[in-house]
């Protein structure tokens, strides 16, 4: 059987693509980071790797921030587990990188 999904929890993107891909600035994600918003993974030079869950977490965020909500907020909604289902919907990014990905033969089949 082929699995045609997208690894979204693979660590692999650095900070400069996901800052393209959020329109968030290096300083912005860091500090998320530092506020246990985000949890990166590190590469062998100590850089941080973002996976696509990542970049939708990101994202969200960004989305949460430009609508009103605060830091205090928004931390408080995935500390109790009450973030609305966006968390679970696609997005739009995320259904072109996994057609692209497909159309490139690059996911891997098993």
């Amino acid at each position: 059987m082929i699995d045609e999904r997208l690894k979204k929890d693979l660590a692999i993107l650095p900070i400069s693509t996901v800052r393209t891909l959020t329109n968030l600035s290096d300083r912005q994600i860091r500090y998320y980071e530092s506020q246990d918003l985000l949890t990166t993974k590190r590469g062998k030079g100590g850089q941080r790797r973002f996976s696509l869950n990542d970049v939708e977490r990101l994202i969200e965020i960004r989305m949460m921030m430009e609508s009103g909500d605060s830091l205090k907020d928004i931390h408080n909604l995935y500390e109790t587990h009450r973030v609305s289902n966006r968390r679970n919907e696609k997005t739009e990014f995320v259904h072109s990188l996994e057609n692209e990905f497909l159309k490139i033969g690059r996911l891997e089949k098993h």
